[in-house]
């Protein structure tokens, strides 16, 4: 687990909400609402894993980087 993740952006100003963070070694996380198991049947996801949502304004911030 990255040791400190910085915020590239978050469209709220206090609270949560969808979040884009990137670690020291330039990999992004994704902070967003879950998807629930019975939204996802057609999509596999390992134990491990969890698909979230995530507002188009966040993909437009992260496609600007």
């Amino acid at each position: 687990m990255p040791e400190k993740l910085e915020i590239i952006a978050k469209p709220c100003s206090g609270g949560t909400c969808p979040t884009i963070y990137k670690d020291e070694q330039g990999r992004f996380f994704l902070q967003g609402n879950l998807l629930q198991t019975t939204d996802r049947q057609d999509v596999a996801v390992g134990d491990d894993e969890a698909v979230v949502e995530i507002d188009t304004s966040l993909l437009d911030a992260l496609r600007t980087l």
